[in-house]
């Protein structure tokens, strides 16, 4: 069985793929990082819809399509031609194999990332007891920014991920500091990059706990998430 993520919400395409075990031991189940797994990125730019099928076909090599127990998608927020391309694919793919469809936040999987691979100046902060919420900023259109808080829930062992403490907004950036400033835990403040692909992996973790806690949604609940119109 296998749990496979598509990651398309910025200029690159991300995919990884983990094996699962079908039966996880009760006791110590396991963890994304004791299975099997790889994780790639492209960098396609506008070229990416006529290479995502192909690329999709090899990357998953040598297994077979009906191997795979359930897939995982950034549904944004992000670039609007490559967050609608990866959506429609995977629910067109999890239709197809009849199997569940999760779909994942883009600013979610940054703060996973972030509590996952912190830099080194992050880890001392991540090292501090209350453990402090993640704020992940993105640049939207027309001065604005997207914006995202998350708790790091270190109860949920064996496989530990963010989740989000209030709504995805999108605010102004002056708006944005003052949440910060009246947000009433410590808080680490975090600003997406170019290189969203890279951050594929968390996709996937966040998908599978979700499936290890018995989640099985279907495949037409899950929609680009924009945050903004293309135009006013």
């Amino acid at each position: 069985m296998l749990g496979l993520a598509i990651h398309t919400a910025g200029p690159a395409l991300g995919l990884a793929l983990c094996q699962l075990q079908e039966e996880p031991p009760k006791a110590n189940p396991p963890t994304l990082a004791t299975l099997d797994s790889r994780h790639q990125t492209w960098a396609f730019g506008r070229d990416l819809s006529a290479h995502l099928h192909t690329t999709l076909i090899a990357f998953i090599q040598p297994h077979p399509w009906t191997d795979v127990a359930f897939l995982a998608v950034a549904q944004g927020p992000g670039g609007f031609t490559g967050t609608r391309i990866g959506v429609v694919t995977a629910r067109t793919l999890a239709q197809q194999l009849n199997i569940p469809l999760f779909g994942v936040s883009t600013l979610a999987a940054v703060a996973q990332r972030v509590w996952a691979q912190p830099s080194l100046e992050q880890q001392p902060l991540l090292q501090t007891n209350p453990v402090p919420d993640i704020a992940v900023a993105m640049r939207a259109q027309r001065g604005m920014v997207f914006t995202g808080l998350y708790s790091v829930a270190t109860d949920r062992l064996p496989l530990v991920t963010v989740t989000p403490t209030q709504p995805e907004q999108v605010l102004t950036p002056e708006a944005w500091a003052t949440t910060l400033a009246q947000h009433p835990r410590p808080v680490l403040s975090v600003t997406a990059g170019d290189h969203l692909a890279d951050t594929v992996p968390q996709v996937l973790t966040l998908a599978y706990a979700r499936w290890q806690a018995g989640e099985r949604p279907h495949w037409s609940d899950v929609v680009p998430y924009y945050g903004q119109h293309p135009v006013d």
